[in-house]
């Protein structure tokens, strides 16, 4: 049984990673769950039990973005860095670098902005839309930063997760739909770091202080 539960994650996951490669080269509209199980060496059968749909199989691309955010928040419960701030611009920056630099990866951005825009009309069932997902991660995250150095005032966990997934968001939606008025790369990066360092003054000046002793 355990060796038929692996086989199947394996599976999941080359269907997965099929997907994807097809949707970057052709486009999301252009692209067939047949054309998919092909590229996977699946039936389609294979293919809709995994995912059921297209859909379903964006949303799964579109929660893989959201690892390195969960990774961050289980890095932090286990041990709460001395620059914080820091590590969450970092982690930031290096996911606008990743779309940045590439096109394709632009127009998933905006076929993964229809579904949450679609999620949030009711039009489309979901577990939950990925800013709400994001939100999740960095309220957990910044609930382990209160815990420890408290949050300046008026902020919370949860306005803080509220704002900067705000943040993020508009900057990503502003990029894919006009790419002409800035780029993500380096004035989206050197935005964030701003914002935070602004939004948490006492959170930096108590970073720079750890790292002294």
């Amino acid at each position: 049984m355990r060796r038929t539960k692996e086989e199947a994650a394996e599976t999941r996951n080359e269907i997965l990673q099929s997907a994807k490669a097809l949707f970057l080269d052709k486009g999301y509209e252009n692209v067939s769950l047949e054309e998919i199980a092909a590229a996977a060496g699946v039936t389609r059968g294979a293919v809709h039990w995994h995912f059921k749909n297209k859909q379903g199989l964006m949303f799964a691309i579109r929660d893989e973005a959201q690892q390195p955010f969960q990774e961050l928040a289980e890095r932090m419960s286990k041990e709460l860095p001395p620059n914080p701030l820091d590590l969450i611009a970092d982690t930031i920056a290096a996911i606008f670098d990743d779309v940045h630099g590439d096109p394709r990866k632009r127009s998933m951005l905006k076929v993964m902005m229809h579904l949450d825009m679609a999620f949030c009309d009711g039009t489309t069932s979901r577990a939950s839309s990925f800013r709400h997902d994001m939100h999740e991660n960095f309220e957990r995250i910044f609930t382990l930063m209160d815990e420890k150095t408290k949050l300046p005032a008026p902020w919370t966990p949860d306005t803080a997760a509220s704002a900067l997934t705000a943040v993020i968001g508009g900057l990503i939606t502003e990029w894919t739909i006009d790419r002409g008025s800035f780029e993500l790369v380096p004035c989206g990066q050197m935005f964030i770091k701003m914002v935070l360092k602004t939004w948490f003054p006492l959170a930096q000046t108590q970073e720079l202080a750890i790292t002294a002793i």
